[in-house]
This record gives C-alpha cells, structure tokens and sequence, in this order.
C-alpha cells in the first residue's frame, strides 16, 4: 500500500538534500545481516518504489520499498526527523 503524500514528502526531503543518519547500530547491523549494503539502502530511499506511513509506540516511520541491484525486494524503515534527517531504523529484505 502506497501513500502518496508520504512518498512526496521523501522525495521533496531528499531534493532539499536531508541528510539519512546511520546513527541507529540495530540499522547497520540488519544490513549487514541482510547482506544490503548502505549505498543500496540509500539507493531505494532516494529512489523508492513505493513509501507507507507506519506509526508505532506514537513515533511516524516511513517504510521505503524498493529493490537493490541484484532485483532483490528490500524495505528501509526511516524515521524523518523534521525535515533535515531521516533516521535509518531498520532494513528488510522482503524475499526472506
């Protein structure tokens, strides 16, 4: 599922050049795990397929869909933190 203005407000964050934060070790690791280098990563958030709006313990994150180069369905969770940082929380690969 899709919501439009999500997707909107990542690609208009992404052209006003918001910075994605590593910040989280949980994000590194699960990448790392999920065999999905952070250039990839950062590839499909600036580049998304799709991006759903998910809230959880009150907190907005975006689910970022996309694919890496090996055409394998990969998910990034972000959290936007105003409109300067997405926080990377998380990375899924959805074929697993």
């Amino acid at each position: 599922m899709t919501d439009d203005g999500t997707i909107h407000q990542l690609k208009a964050m992404v052209v006003e050049g918001a910075k994605i934060s590593w910040e989280i070790p949980h994000a590194r690791e699960r990448a790392a795990e999920r065999d999905v280098p952070i250039f990839e990563a950062e590839r499909i958030i600036h580049n998304p397929g799709c991006c759903q709006r998910q809230l959880e313990q009150n907190e907005e994150r975006w689910r970022v869909s996309g694919f890496d180069s090996d055409v394998r369905p990969v998910d990034v969770v972000v959290k936007p933190i105003g409109r300067t940082v997405l926080r990377v929380i998380t990375v899924i690969r959805t074929d697993e």
